[in-house]
């Protein structure tokens, strides 16, 4: 170094000063501290989304646009969920359509069945009864027939032991006898029926 170089002057402190001093007295310009030139300000380069410089209208409408898909998606959504919704409403509601025309359908069979069963046995009772009264007029025709045969049985026993041959008819028949005969057993008829007859409308109450 040169003897007019101003570092080369040895700086001491001054006794006024209380204590070391590791600073010169008088400020020391930058050019004779530094040997080397100060290099320029380099603003420290940002990175990811810093690095990124977006206008406020832009970044206005980037968020009006996410908000739209937002909308648009929570609108779809609900569209879906709505649109699943009334098809499983539907469903349902055919499912209970198709269960009660089911069920009335059973209903409507269980009641012709029951219908027809009833005409089945009031149609078997309807037979039942013409059985029934057929063979009551069998018996009372019977009954009848059997009476009446009583009756002239009874009659003829009644005539037999009643009618009196003429004199002149004990041992011969001819046409005068047996006209008798059928004289008095007419007769004798018509006064058994008459007194048959007075018999049964006294017995009545």
């Amino acid at each position: 170094m040169s003897a007019k170089d101003p570092d080369a002057v040895p700086t001491e402190p001054s006794p006024a000063d209380a204590g070391p001093r590791t600073e010169p007295s008088k400020p020391v310009p930058v050019q004779a501290a530094t040997p080397f030139k100060r290099m320029p300000y380099v603003p420290k380069r940002k990175r990811g989304w810093e690095a990124v410089s977006v206008p406020l209208p832009l970044q206005f409408a980037i968020a009006v646009i996410i908000g739209v898909l937002v909308a648009t998606a929570i609108a779809a959504a609900y569209v879906r969920w709505s649109s699943r919704s009334a098809a499983e409403a539907n469903a349902r509601a055919t499912a209970a359509e198709i269960e009660r025309i089911a069920r009335e359908n059973q209903q409507q069979a269980e009641a012709e069945q029951r219908a027809a069963a009833e005409r089945l046995r009031i149609a078997a009772e309807e037979e039942r009864v013409r059985i029934a009264t057929l063979r009551e007029e069998q018996r009372l025709a019977e009954e009848a027939r059997r009476s009446a045969m009583s009756d002239t049985e009874r009659m003829e026993q009644a005539f037999a032991a009643s009618y009196r041959r003429p004199a002149n008819c004990a041992d011969a028949a001819t046409l005068e006898c047996a006209n008798h005969y059928i004289r008095a057993k007419r007769a004798f008829e018509a006064q058994y029926l008459r007194n048959r007859a007075r018999e049964k409308s006294a017995s009545q109450p």
